[in-house]
């Protein structure tokens, strides 16, 4: 049994651990790939936000420089209708300086209206200027090239491409905006340098790398003014944002994880129950056998010596031998009780008859009876101090607990034995305290003595006569009246124990 136990154990051992090194494996497989995806998720907001404040830039300047061309003192526009092509070619000439000669002429595809006489209307102007306007922000600015095509028009545009170069606080928001919609909330910052590769997806300042684990590429910002060329955003540890996207997978290995270990200890530990049990068991059957061949064992020497006509004939042998007889059946019948009940109190039949109880009257005739029926020298003090003498319980389990626990006490000591029982009354409890100056118990054993069929143990034989159940009679008692119970030990010392009655 031993060996099974053991190996059973080992053998839960060896599972769990692969369960861990197995959940443990999967989940750090998981948070590498989570971890990736989070790099190439930081990787596509970034290259959205660099467009989206690229547009919004071009959006400005496009519309400074669609205002400006409608600046009637900065730029003439005119249209001229091209017989060829059967539609009106716009020009855009610089006015006021007579050395710009350059011009931009155009025609547009979808569009062919003639400058109204009317100088109010400036639908035309503004649909020519706009259209200009935008062809130059698709041509000029995006390609970032800027084409003179008037040269003062050509150099107002550099002016605002200057003006409104790339600028990290305006990159932010936009950067922002496309990492909520990837639920990305992980702090990070921006690096500008002036030279960089857009290739090159690594850093080579490892500092900087092991603050911010995770860098995207680089890209231009084609600002040429000064040193900002490139730029990166560098984030701090995404582990908040791999713990949100495991974190279900996480839980449920854990709960997997601590359900299987639960399991595993409560079938262990009523395994080594049982296996305990089994032992106080055999140790009881051990006990209750050798107290059973007793009086079996004087019942039939009397009865053997009843036959002799001899002793039949003396009337004190006969009646001697007949009260033998009769003491041992009655030590047999009280073993057969106590036996019974044990089976009554397990399958929970037990019936509580409650009445009014004389508590001294009760407790003194105890009292009065231990110290009759023992050879030792027996002191047992009594007080009560509740002020209350009357108790509501069963009166046959009331006296059963209390002489359970006197005949320990009086089995448990030594010769001169010392018992002193209190009464008193703590809130709406009747608390019974018995107090004696006997061997004591062990503090590891005194949680397991109101164990069926336990025995403090005294090595491998048993000293005082005994099967186990007192204690155990006592708990189910208390438990039936719906009170409590408690035992206070120090081994060498002495044993209190302790029932509270509900009053």
């Amino acid at each position: 049994m031993r060996k099974k136990a053991s190996l059973l154990v080992i053998v839960c051992f060896v599972a769990m651990t692969g369960l861990l090194a197995l959940q443990a494996y999967w989940i750090v497989k998981y948070y590498n790939v989570t971890k990736v995806n989070f790099e190439k998720e930081v990787n596509l907001a970034f290259e959205d936000g660099i467009k989206k404040e690229l547009s919004l830039r071009c959006d400005t300047i496009q519309k400074i420089v669609e205002n400006k061309i409608l600046d009637t003192n900065a730029f003439i526009i005119s249209a001229k209708f091209h017989k060829d092509d059967k539609k009106y070619v716009y020009t855009i000439a610089a006015k006021g300086n007579a050395k710009d000669k350059f011009s931009s002429s155009f025609s547009l595809a979808n569009y062919s209206k003639a400058l109204p006489k009317d100088k109010r209307d400036t639908s035309v102007r503004k649909h020519v200027a706009g259209a200009l306007a935008l062809l130059m922000r698709d041509e000029d600015l995006e390609q970032h090239i800027i084409y003179y095509r008037t040269q003062k028009l050509g150099i107002f545009m550099n002016e605002q491409a200057k003006k409104y170069q790339f600028d990290t606080t305006r990159l932010r928001p936009a950067f922002n905006l496309y990492l909520k919609e990837r639920n990305i909330e992980v702090p990070y910052s921006f690096i500008v340098k002036k030279e960089d590769s857009t290739n090159n997806k690594s850093i080579s300042n490892s500092k900087l790398a092991k603050s911010y684990p995770v860098i995207t590429k680089a890209f231009s910002t084609y600002r040429y003014t000064d040193n900002q060329h490139y730029v990166r955003a560098m984030f701090k540890s995404p582990i908040s944002y791999i713990l949100s996207k495991i974190g279900l997978i996480l839980f449920s290995s854990l709960a997997m994880i601590l359900i299987i270990s639960g399991c595993m200890i409560f079938i262990l530990k009523s395994l080594f129950k049982e296996k305990r049990l089994s032992a106080i068991k055999n140790d009881f059957i051990s006990n209750i056998t050798h107290e059973f061949k007793t009086p079996i064992a004087t019942v039939s020497v009397a009865i053997e010596a009843l036959k002799n006509q001899a002793v039949l004939e003396d009337k004190e042998k006969t009646e001697r031998y007949l009260a033998y007889a009769k003491n041992e059946v009655e030590r047999l019948n009280l073993l057969v009780d106590k036996v019974m009940n044990l089976a009554i109190y397990d399958e929970g039949i037990s019936k509580i008859n409650k009445e009014e109880i004389n508590i001294d009257d009760a407790i003194r005739d105890l009292i009065s009876l231990h110290q009759l029926a023992n050879a030792k020298t027996i002191t047992i003090q009594y007080q009560n101090t509740s002020n209350q003498s009357h108790l509501i319980a069963d009166k046959f389990q009331f006296q059963h607990a209390i002489n359970n626990i006197l005949d320990n006490a009086i089995k448990y000591s030594t010769n001169n034995t010392s018992i002193k029982i209190t009464v008193e009354k703590n809130r709406n409890y009747l608390i019974i305290k018995l107090k004696d100056n006997g061997i004591g118990i062990a503090e590891k054993e005194t949680l397991m003595v109101f164990d069926k069929f336990y025995r403090v143990s005294t090595g491998n034989n048993h000293p005082v006569k005994g099967h186990g159940l007192g204690l155990n009679y006592v708990k189910q008692i208390m438990q039936q009246h719906t009170g409590w119970y408690k035992i206070e030990s120090k081994l060498g010392i002495g044993t209190t124990l302790i029932l509270g009655w509900p009053i």
